[in-house]
């Protein structure tokens, strides 16, 4: 048996023109995220932020009416974030995260019923367990572990988005069906992703980058369902 779940990834749109003549707010933290993390993941799309989504009881995601003009997301979504009302790790329902959903792509793959189990296991667990978000844990999104352990400035009881997601996807197996060869497993795949672990800056740009190359994956527009990106990341 096996399960599907989804990531979905806000994109930040930085428009320095428009914010210079007043037409859009600054967005500096996602602008800044974006910005940075892409300089070390060349061609990947300027995310910002990510979700993990699961689906709801009867495995739907989302509901469209007759005439197209009423659209609500169904399922829960877990991430850690500052936005809003929320602080922190926590798990929200789909239909109040997309309310843009011109402002998201998604990925979506095939994992086994017992991997699934264990991490939502352990998502839940973390979001019980919220010990809240703060500006500081913004600058993981900036410096590799080992530079912020050296400073004492990383928290292992708080997460970042990317850091969250990283600690489901871990946790999660290929499904049963799955159309190419798997050519990294067992103790090779867990000491790469150990490596990425302790080298690499988290974020969401690089999670996405690694989750399309670990499972083959196209990405879809939320907005559309259309595909924007092939298996292999390219346009």
């Amino acid at each position: 048996m096996s399960k599907q779940i989804r990531y979905a990834f806000y994109i930040a749109k930085f428009d320095l023109i428009n914010v210079i003549r007043g037409k859009r707010k600054p967005h500096l933290i996602d602008d800044g995220i974006s910005l940075w993390t892409g300089l070390f993941n060349w061609w990947t799309p300027g995310y910002s932020h990510v979700e993990v989504w699961i689906q709801d009881f009867c495995g739907e995601w989302r509901w469209i009416s007759c005439d197209s003009k009423q659209l609500e997301y169904f399922g829960q979504c877990y991430t850690s974030t500052m936005r809003g009302d929320d602080n922190g790790t926590v798990s929200r329902p789909a239909s109040t995260v997309f309310t843009h959903p011109d402002r998201w792509h998604y990925i979506e793959f095939e994992v086994t019923d017992e991997s699934f189990e264990q991490a939502m296991a352990w998502a839940d667990e973390r979001v019980a367990q919220n010990k809240g978000y703060s500006m500081k844990d913004i600058r993981r999104f900036f410096m590799p572990l080992p530079v912020l352990k050296f400073l004492k400035w990383d928290d292992p009881e708080r997460d970042i988005c990317s850091e969250f997601g990283e600690g489901v996807a871990t946790r999660l197996k290929r499904g049963v069906w799955v159309k190419r060869p798997i050519l990294i497993e067992g103790p090779v795949l867990m000491s790469t992703i150990y490596l990425l672990y302790l080298i690499l800056i988290r974020s969401p740009r690089r999670l996405w980058r690694d989750l399309v190359r670990r499972h083959h994956v196209a990405t879809y527009s939320l907005a559309t369902g259309l595909r924007v990106r092939d298996e292999k990341g390219k346009k």
